[in-house]
């Protein structure tokens, strides 16, 4: 694979992942190469490879012999995900309290600002807040448990959008991290567990109802 051929692979990667983050592209709309890459002014391949590497993060979902779709997850699925990460992230949060360093927090606290700063960037908050967990977990120094968070998290994070700009979740979401920072500067790991528990459980229980509502309206996740 020549260095141009990635490049341009790693574009369509992005930019689909974005697409799809910030519910351009919705749960259950099918993705037709052809039409992608006339979108995108470049060849099939690269777009069928873009999609393979989003269906390994569970963005996609590919069937034999038909197109893919954004990958669409009932409310069974996104209630069994989120079940876990709230006990794998507490289990994160608390290791981490004894283990974490000012420089981690100083990182943790820089992230929030920046999430203040991009409220009305679907995409862009969803990165950070995924980057602003993982750096909390991976100060556990548990590599297999961050490794399962973050395979969790990938599931899940197109339908963010819906708790961002739909159920306006992000204010108590950060006033949920800064308590997380604050229960860790303290060297409260129980505290920090419980935080990080209740944090990934609420938004997991809103997402739930949220889905209900939509389907029993007739509505897709838009």
């Amino acid at each position: 694979m020549t260095l141009i051929h990635r490049t341009v692979k790693g574009a369509l990667v992005e930019s689909l992942r974005d697409e799809i983050i910030s519910g351009n592209l919705s749960p259950g709309q099918p993705l037709l190469l052809e039409d992608l890459a006339a979108q995108f002014d470049v060849s099939t391949m690269p777009v069928r490879e873009a999609l393979r590497e989003l269906e390994a993060e569970g963005l996609v979902t590919i069937f034999p012999h038909r197109s893919a779709v954004v990958t669409q997850l009932s409310t069974v699925e996104l209630e069994d995900i989120y079940d876990i990460r709230s006990m794998l992230e507490a289990m994160g949060a608390r290791l981490a309290v004894p283990l974490i360093t000012e420089t981690t927090l100083d990182e943790l606290s820089a992230l929030v600002d920046q999430m203040e700063n991009h409220l009305g960037e679907v995409a862009t908050l969803v990165k950070l807040n995924h980057k602003f967990h993982m750096t909390l977990d991976a100060a556990s120094g548990r590599r297999h448990l961050c490794e399962f968070i973050e395979l969790l998290r990938h599931r899940t994070q197109h339908y963010l959008h819906a708790f961002i700009s739909d159920l306006g979740g992000m204010p108590q979401a950060q006033s949920e991290h800064r308590a997380m920072i604050d229960a860790c500067r303290r060297g409260d790991a129980g505290e920090a567990g419980r935080i990080a528990h209740e944090h990934v459980a609420q938004v997991g229980r809103a997402l739930v109802e949220y889905v209900q509502t939509r389907e029993g309206a007739g509505r897709s996740i838009e």
